[in-house]
């Protein structure tokens, strides 16, 4: 009878050890979580862009809701000019949570650069409404819509950028391009008008 209580006794200490490990578990999980996204920032902060990606993707790894941590190994990743995975970590973050502003300027940047122009500007458009007076973000716009040779609403949108912020050199020198690249275009098409009449 003694020998049953004693193994009773036991089992009884080893359900509460259990029970209690299982329910810290999480606090020492959310502290690790906490700690390497500590190490991820300090190691973006200093520029070592490999280690902080490298961080971000074990965090993800364990947290895959982390927005935070998809879209940080986003921006590790356009800093070593992986704008593809960049893109991909950014529409992840995004998935998860659509609020951060940060996060679709983000893709626009890395489309832009893999020169995904019309869903760049998709996303600098949501970007706008969601920050409407960040002039970077109409002019990166504006200048997809060059890339595009749609030049018409390029102009449009220049020439709104330009009434905001009337000393805007990157606007004002895109809108002379513009100009000049239509003059070259219109000049071409006379010239061929005027050879085929001759």
């Amino acid at each position: 009878m003694e020998r049953k209580l004693a193994y009773l006794h036991t089992l009884r200490r080893t359900a509460i050890t259990v029970v209690l490990l299982v329910l810290c578990l999480p606090l020492f999980a959310q502290y690790n979580i906490k700690k390497l996204m500590d190490e991820g920032r300090s190691s973006l902060d200093n520029g070592y862009y490999v280690v902080a990606m490298q961080i971000f993707q074990r965090v993800v790894g364990l947290r895959p809701d982390k927005n935070e941590a998809w879209y940080l190994s986003g921006v590790s990743k356009y800093h070593l000019d992986d704008y593809k995975g960049a893109e991909s970590d950014c529409t992840r973050a995004i998935d998860l949570n659509p609020f951060f502003v940060d996060y679709f300027e983000l893709r626009a940047m890395s489309r832009l650069r893999e020169e995904k122009y019309d869903s760049a500007v998709a996303d600098f458009t949501r970007a706008i409404e969601m920050n409407p007076d960040n002039k970077d973000y109409w002019y990166n716009r504006a200048y997809c819509y060059a890339q595009v040779n749609a030049y018409d609403i390029a102009k449009q949108q220049l020439e709104y950028i330009l009434k905001r912020w009337p000393n805007f050199t990157s606007a004002i020198n895109l809108r002379q391009t513009i100009l000049s690249t239509e003059r070259l275009y219109k000049r071409k098409k006379d010239d061929k008008i005027s050879s085929k009449s001759r």
